[in-house]
């Protein structure tokens, strides 16, 4: 199979004991993939990133076979630029989707013009048809292809700019909505904006789950391929709001002892019902024969929602959805790779949502494509094998408002266990030591000015390599007068 010629071909060349014992065989075939993203689940939402209020005993044994990340990253704090850069290997920045689409600057909570020292960049609020997408690669190579979920990157199958033009064959409830507008059947009425498109009307009953049907849907497309190469990008609309799940599975945690912030058995039943959805697809896969053949990822597009009452908690970690700190970046990331990724490890290596791409398209045989230009993600393997990744930097780039106003434009860099952020409005910059303080509570900037002016040209550099569109000034370029608006996250709301 697959992995046992991998992992035959990794050694000798500094690979782990687990893959050196393996004789080399023929491999018939190339890895299935299956990538669950989930929406807006923070860092510590699973049970085994230190929750004790959430029970996910499937995402244990996911993590048990597997390799759990504890410095996973996603590619921005919200969920339409994550979702390009996984897709595609680029940053959003590179992207030039920078915002959830169409951003919030079109919504009524955003700040009077008065109010902002900047306007947004004429930015990209679709995924191009020029951008090659890992479906693409991996449909090139012989895999039937199948999106599952959220789409959320600017249209629809309808109008020709869903995922069936990004390399799809399937697409089951993926569009322009960004949120169901309802997570029972039929997902809203007909004329609802944020209806999930294609489920409605293609079975279904009164108080079918959302997570359930997408996880049918994707347990029906690996029966139907089964005897070829498959991907699946399983974008589930849960956790995001508006929050609903199960009677008796909100019931199941009204006795729960809460675990500080979190205390929601509403929001917990949602990550229930997420929990149990790995498990179906990870049993299946076994009782067909599949698992051997098989990477299942999971992660989520950004760090969870705090500021709204019945969500959850990002603590330690500070923030949430949108800002730059650890709470609105750092994500749940699980990999299961049998034959490669020693079951039951923990790695600390930084990996980030654009690097799933190179990966698995080096595993596909699509060597050209993992390496094309702009492709800013990075080959994980070694990571898997258990060793580290190269990596020179992880940049964040959001030249917006979010939040009505609280979140102002920004950029970021972490280098080695250094993190400094920038914040635009303000003209002023925050480095932390991820290593001595991940909560991001001590800002040695005042003390550290050498390395704040290498992480500065450094950050700048590669925003010019990647041509980050920078928030657009105004007519008065002076910074405003109040530095505190930035610090909004010290809202207990927000923590």
């Amino acid at each position: 199979m697959f992995f046992a010629a991998l992992a035959a071909t990794a050694a000798g060349v500094g690979a782990p004991a687990l893959v050196a014992a393996v004789e080399p065989v023929e491999a018939k075939r190339p890895p299935n993939i299956v990538i669950i993203l989930i929406d807006d689940m923070g860092w510590k939402d699973i049970a085994p990133n230190g929750s004790r209020y959430y029970r996910t005993p499937h995402l244990d044994r996911l993590a048990a076979e597997g390799m759990r990340f504890t410095q996973g990253y996603a590619a921005a704090a919200v969920c339409s630029p994550s979702r390009a850069a996984l897709l595609t290997g680029k940053s959003p920045q590179r992207l030039h989707i920078t915002d959830w689409i169409p951003g919030d600057m079109n919504s009524a909570y955003a700040p009077k013009a008065k109010d902002r020292r900047f306007d947004n960049p004429d930015w990209t609020m679709r995924l191009p048809a020029s951008e090659h997408t890992l479906a693409e690669v991996l449909k090139s190579r012989g895999y039937a292809t199948a999106s599952i979920g959220k789409w959320h990157l600017g249209g629809d199958d309808a109008d020709g700019d869903g995922p069936k033009r990004h390399g799809f064959d399937v697409n089951a409830g993926g569009g322009h909505p960004g949120q169901p507008a309802s997570y029972f059947w039929p997902y809203g009425k007909p004329k609802d904006t944020h209806r999930v498109p294609g489920l409605a009307d293609a079975g279904g009953r009164p108080g079918e789950y959302l997570t359930d049907r997408l996880t049918y849907e994707a347990i029906k497309f690996i029966d139907a391929h089964r005897e070829e190469p498959f991907f699946i990008y399983l974008p589930h609309y849960a956790v995001h709001g508006p929050l609903a799940a199960k009677t008796e599975d909100i019931e199941s945690y009204k006795a729960v002892l809460a675990d500080g912030g979190q205390n929601s058995p509403l929001y917990a039943a949602m990550v229930k019902a997420v929990d149990e959805s790995v498990g179906r697809i990870n049993e299946h896969l076994k009782a067909t024969g599949l698992e051997r053949d098989t990477i299942v990822v999971f992660t989520s597009d950004n760090g969870g929602v705090t500021n709204y009452p019945g969500h959850t908690s990002n603590a330690p970690l500070r923030a949430q959805k949108g800002f730059p700190y650890e709470g609105g970046v750092r994500v749940p990331l699980i990999v299961k790779m049998p034959g490669v990724a020693q079951p039951g490890s923990v790695n600390d290596t930084p990996v980030v949502g654009t690097d799933f791409f190179p990966t698995f398209a080096k595993l596909a045989g699509a060597p050209e494509a993992a390496s094309a230009p702009g492709i800013d993600g990075v080959d994980i393997l070694p990571a898997l094998r258990g060793g580290k990744v190269e990596r020179d930097a992880v940049v964040w780039h959001f030249p917006h408002y979010w939040c009505g106003g609280v979140i102002t434009p920004y950029s970021a860099i972490r280098v080695g266990d250094w993190k400094l952020v920038r914040w635009y409005e303000y003209d002023s910059v925050e480095l932390y030591d991820l290593a001595t303080d991940p909560a991001e509570k001590n800002n040695l900037a005042a003390k550290e000015p050498g390395k704040v002016r290498e992480l500065t040209a450094k950050l700048e550099a590669r925003l010019r390599e990647q041509g980050a569109q920078p928030p657009k000034p105004k007519a008065k370029p002076e910074p405003a007068r109040d530095p505190a608006r930035n610090r909004a996250h010290a809202n207990p709301l927000f923590l």
